[in-house]
């Protein structure tokens, strides 16, 4: 094939799923690529478990709101225009904060992730959030995510966290 793959921007035939509390788009690309392209919108508050892959390197652009993440020992505010890049092997985690849900393009090399999202996943009814999150139980949720090479070590970040973070950082 020698064309460029194109979804535009309002492609609702594009897959999508409401993955816990999030809406995952999945960006085509072009055949025979292994690059995989998710676009997610978090609602304020929402939060990863602190997690760790080992094949994979988390990286996403920010294309709207504001989070805190926190990789390793580091912890940082970004937002709009920041690219986000986390080593494979190093926890880490992330919580939406502001006054609107985050958008981001997540870019990974393998779809470890992606595979995830499709197993946990429930089919979007329409490119919103989901109004009622799903939730699986604690169990299921770290059994079928090691699965797929995420492995849950620890809590997402909570409000008090977010408060020392934020107060910390003066």
């Amino acid at each position: 094939m020698n064309t460029a793959t194109v979804d535009s921007p309002h492609n609702e035939q594009a897959r999508a799923w409401w993955f816990l509390d999030t809406l995952v788009v999945e960006h085509r690309c072009a055949p025979g690529m292994q690059t995989v392209v998710l676009e997610m919108t978090m609602p304020v508050g929402s939060s990863a478990p602190l997690h760790v892959h080992d094949s994979l390197d988390d990286t996403w652009y920010i294309l709207d709101g504001e989070l805190i993440v926190r990789c390793g020992d580091d912890t940082q505010v970004v937002g709009a225009g920041h690219w986000v890049s986390m080593p494979r092997g190093v926890p880490h985690t992330f919580r939406v904060i502001g006054d609107h849900p985050a958008r981001i393009l997540l870019v990974h090399d393998n779809a470890s992730f992606r595979d995830l999202i499709r197993e946990l996943g429930v089919p979007a009814e329409a490119h919103v959030v989901p109004a009622a999150p799903v939730f699986p139980a604690m169990g299921d949720l770290a059994r079928i995510a090691a699965s797929h090479d995420l492995t849950p070590i620890g809590p997402p970040l909570t409000t008090d966290d977010l408060a020392a973070i934020l107060v910390s950082r003066g």
